[in-house]
């Protein structure tokens, strides 16, 4: 009885503490507002915009974008069985940046966007991260044997022309150098309802789907030939997980510019915590990334308010640390 008890406690803490992180980033900001009091209806009708239009809003966006990152690591580095693998790693942030500086070129021939309630670095950004994922597909069906090696060598390769060819136009355009650079660094800044109605869909088609990559990735942990062996069509896991970690990352960059670590760092926690059965640590990693995600969103529009420090500059700050410890931590094992 107390196992069970314990197990349901240990299963449903970290939504009770993603719920109190996110009742406290409400409270605090430039100027503190209980949220009580707006239920005891003492608040003025200014408190209320501020936490109803900027600061609900920016929590729940910061959030979903956390769940997306932190579920894709985990799905990826099942897939591909690299405990450093996250998001980023199919060169989808890479084609996601690429789209958003393309702004700077085509900007004004899409500035009907606006109408939409979307602005032109979203779509374009979301445009870019779903292409690039198209290009990693297409690139990796070249070689000839069908492996998560050639999927790696592919999101490589598109990776890194998206981030040389981002880098030409950013440094072709120096007077919105500084737009581009907050956004490749990653923030949440003037996020509001409309942003995050943009995404919402497509967010929850991409959890299900990542949610659903479980059972597939407990079958792959014993080899790619095991897997088939046992009867897997791996082409189509192949495919179906490229096409959800595209989908969740997509949304994610979208949601925020460029966030790094999240999805390194989430399912690592996860894993000590839960084990490693997919269908708990993909779910798992999805409250934990929204966790880590709203406390580095908190603190970096708290620390120097009225200022702001990019989100994704707090996350590498204790994410750089804790890739070299895991990366230690995975040569020791090795060695062993």
């Amino acid at each position: 009885m107390k196992k069970k008890v314990f197990k349901i406690v240990k299963n449903i803490s970290p939504v009770v503490i993603l719920i109190f992180f996110a009742i406290f980033a409400t409270c605090i900001g430039t100027k503190f507002i209980w949220i009580g009091s707006v239920f005891e209806q003492k608040c003025s009708s200014l408190d209320i915009s501020i936490l109803t239009k900027i600061r609900l809003p920016r929590i729940i966006i910061s959030i979903f974008c956390g769940a997306l990152l932190g579920g894709t690591g985990a799905v990826f580095q099942g897939f591909f069985r690299n405990p450093l693998a996250d998001a980023g790693i199919m060169g989808v942030s890479s084609g996601a940046t690429f789209g958003a500086v393309m702004t700077s070129v085509f900007g004004g021939v899409f500035s009907f966007s606006l109408n939409l309630f979307v602005s032109p670095i979203t779509m374009f950004a979301f445009l870019g991260a779903i292409f690039s994922g198209v290009l990693v597909f297409a690139f990796s069906k070249i070689f000839r044997e069908s492996s998560s090696v050639s999927l790696l060598l592919a999101g490589t390769a598109v990776g890194t022309f998206f981030s040389a060819v981002s880098s030409i136009i950013i440094l072709s355009n120096q007077n919105q150098m500084h737009t581009f650079y907050a956004w490749t660094m990653g923030s949440f800044n003037g996020k509001g309802w409309n942003d995050f109605y943009i995404f919402l869909i497509p967010s929850i088609v991409a959890f299900i789907l990542l949610e659903l990559c479980s059972k597939h990735l407990d079958v792959l942990v014993c080899g790619e030939q095991s897997a088939m062996a046992l009867g897997m069509n791996y082409n189509f896991v192949k495919n179906y997980v490229l096409f959800s970690g595209s989908l969740a990352a997509a949304c994610a960059v979208c949601a925020g510019g460029i966030i790094s670590f999240v999805g390194l760092i989430a399912p690592h926690v996860v894993r000590k915590i839960y084990g490693p059965l997919h269908k708990v640590l993909i779910f798992q990693s999805m409250i934990f990334g929204g966790i880590l995600l709203l406390v580095a969103d908190t603190i970096s529009r708290t620390v120097i308010a009225p200022s702001e420090i990019p989100v994704g500059i707090i996350t590498s700050l204790v994410g750089v640390p804790f890739f070299i410890f895991a990366l230690v931590r995975m040569n020791g094992d090795v060695k062993k």
